[in-house]
């Protein structure tokens, strides 16, 4: 049986047509699906964060994100990756998963608030949160700090009065005598003069008398700093 060449053609043709159709037709119900290093990046590229938690249920993939603002649910089309919902939690709803900061993670989150004065955890069974309290300039922060984000929740300031001052006690006399002997290991006369020369701190000049065996007595004004005690100079005398 003898079969027109042209009818070989139209069929070829028609089998390709068929195939094709049929490609497209089985393409969406294809079962393929993103990889969870893909969806992550994808979840990633749209909303920056540190994953923190996630999971695949059928076609959906969820993360559990934590953002700027505060920690996220956002659940993907596994197949291509969509976003279906993102959804805030709040910090009571975070996932046991979570695990709370410790406090030297805390202090770390809090380090540019100020100086940290203290810090402790608060275990209130509606909202637990990290105490902290921080000096900055004049004022005392109390701040309210999020257990698993580190996030400051909330801030209270109190203005520091302005602390007393109390002028620097003098040394007695006496003090100064036993100073200035001491220093140059000699006796010290029983008088020692008080100067208080105006804009500068005063002193005492003590005269010591330092004991030669060999040699003749030398002696020497010791001038002892009146607040601190120190020996500010020692000049001999020929």
């Amino acid at each position: 049986m003898k079969i027109n060449k042209s009818g070989w053609i139209i069929g070829g043709i028609i089998l390709v047509i068929l195939l094709v159709i049929g490609v497209l037709w089985l393409s969406p119900f294809s079962t393929k699906t993103l990889t969870e290093e893909e969806l992550k990046a994808t979840a990633l590229a749209k909303y920056p964060g540190e994953i923190i938690r996630a999971a695949k249920s059928n076609n959906d993939y969820e993360i559990e994100m934590q953002m700027e603002n505060g920690i996220y649910t956002i659940r993907m089309d596994s197949k291509n990756g969509d976003i279906l919902s993102l959804k805030q939690l709040p910090t009571e709803e975070v996932s046991p998963s979570v695990d709370k900061l410790t406090e030297g993670q805390i202090k770390e989150e809090i380090a540019t608030q100020g100086e940290l004065q203290s810090i402790h955890f608060i275990n209130d069974a509606d909202t637990p949160y990290y105490e902290a309290i921080v000096l900055k300039g004049n004022a005392e922060f109390t701040l309210k700090v999020d257990p698993y984000t580190g996030a400051i929740i909330d801030s209270t300031q109190a203005t520091l009065e302005a602390p007393v001052t109390t002028e620097s006690t003098l040394l007695t006399e006496q003090e100064a005598l036993i100073i200035a002997a001491k220093h140059l290991k000699g006796i010290a006369d029983e008088d020692a003069e008080l100067h208080q020369p105006t804009g500068q701190t005063p002193y005492y000049l003590v005269d010591v008398e330092i004991e030669n065996d060999e040699e003749e007595d030398r002696e020497a004004v010791v001038q002892v700093d009146a607040y601190t005690g120190t020996v500010k100079s020692v000049i001999w005398e020929d």
